[in-house]
């Protein structure tokens, strides 16, 4: 019998608060007592302003260890998941983290949820060192020199204001307003927007802060409205409020053109706006480190998890992952090989040994994640390309080729 791939919200909580009561710190004796396993510990924003994002990724997740497990697991060992709620509150991230890194089984991977904790658990990172990844492209984690024990499994946001920036100018556009979320995950990269405007000729017209959800969406359009951008870049947001920026815009028949970054590029979110409110999303445009999982035949990685997910959810399965899930199973593909690089290496598996194998990951072939080989530099991947959004099909489609820093 197959297993269900869909759940409601209310049953995937439930199931999730099982499921970490299992996985976490109170593990039972005949699991302790069973060969070691690789830990790797986790946040998920299942409640709060991003938990659509979170509960999805987190179940593709636990698809992914059960697949990779089914394989062998990471050199010859299982992966053990342990993961909490964080509620995209940073503080709590952190005493989830606390928590992980307290238990006797450590982790040999923590993956974070958010650039504020990202940025907070620095500290604690060098008191109790572990590698550690998660889903902020934060432009300040990229620097071996003050975040020894982080990496960024792509771009920074810093990189990706660049690459629109760029993209702005090949197209003749001069005046462009930068609309942001009031969090440490919105405001990250506009002082550099902002600089590095100037040096292309661009002038910044507006800086709008909105909030990430909720946002009074007519007072944001009227500010936009008095400025005139070409061009607006939307930053700082995962399924709300981007949309509604659009969409008003277009009420009021504004011809500016909108672009986004990795976090609003979900194609989930796109179709579901073109089917409840019309196809005002033609055209919107943004930047994204990973291939859509609609492009498997260019990625045999894909292809083996949508092979994976088909034959234990059958029709349930409905063909596609979102980006929000495969940007977490690629942070935790990069930690898989910085791993395999360490035993491999006849290294003891620590932080230490890890960031060094992590720093040499030169020209690898992700399995079709990104369009050319990965390198890690500055403990970041510089590596992008700009999708356009297609009402008529649906789709994200690239209008650019992959560009890296």
């Amino acid at each position: 019998m197959r297993k269900n791939y869909s759940l409601n919200r209310r049953s995937f909580l439930k199931s999730s608060a099982a499921l970490t009561g299992t996985l976490t710190f109170g593990v039972p004796n005949i699991l302790k007592a069973q060969s070691k396993s690789w830990v790797m510990a986790s946040s998920f924003p299942l409640t709060g302003p991003f938990a659509a994002a979170g509960s999805m990724g987190l179940k593709d997740y636990l698809d992914w260890v059960e697949m990779t497990n089914s394989t062998g697991g990471i050199a010859g060992k299982k992966i053990k998941p342990v993961y909490e709620d964080s509620a995209y509150v940073p503080s709590k991230s952190l005493a989830n983290f606390k928590k992980a890194m307290s238990a006797d089984d450590k982790p040999v991977f923590y993956g974070g949820d958010s650039t504020g904790f990202m940025k907070l658990v620095t500290p604690e990172l060098n008191r109790t060192p572990v590698l550690c990844g998660g889903t902020s492209f934060s432009s300040e984690l990229a620097d071996p020199k003050t975040h020894p024990y982080q990496f960024i499994s792509g771009p920074t946001y810093n990189s990706m204001f660049d690459i629109l920036l760029e993209y702005i100018k090949s197209k003749g556009g001069k005046r462009v307003a930068f609309i942001y979320s009031d969090t440490e995950f919105g405001k990250d990269p506009i002082d550099h927007g902002v600089k590095k405007a100037k040096s292309l000729g661009i002038e910044i017209v507006l800086k709008e802060v909105t909030k990430p959800a909720g946002a009074e969406v007519m007072t944001h359009i009227s500010s936009l409205r008095r400025a005139d951008p070409e061009y607006a870049i939307l930053h700082g947001y995962v399924t709300g409020v981007w949309p509604q920026i659009i969409g008003g815009a277009r009420k009021a028949k504004m011809n500016t053109k909108f672009l986004g970054t990795f976090w609003g590029m979900e194609k989930i979110i796109a179709d579901g706006v073109t089917k409840q409110a019309g196809p005002f999303l033609e055209g919107y445009a943004g930047v994204t480190p990973y291939r859509y999982f609609y492009e498997a035949k260019e990625a045999p990685s894909y292809g083996k998890f949508f092979a994976f997910l088909k034959s234990k959810y059958g029709d349930e399965f409905p063909g596609y992952v979102s980006t929000w899930s495969v940007q977490i199973m690629f942070t935790y593909e990069i930690a898989k090989l910085a791993i395999e690089k360490t035993v491999n290496a006849d290294k003891e598996v620590n932080a230490k040994n890890l960031v060094k194998s992590l720093e040499q990951i030169k020209g690898w072939d992700s399995g079709g994640y990104m369009g050319k080989p990965v390198s890690v530099e500055n403990h970041a991947i510089a590596q992008g390309r700009v999708y356009s959004y297609k009402t008529s099909n649906g789709l994200f489609v690239p209008i650019s080729d992959w560009i890296t820093g």
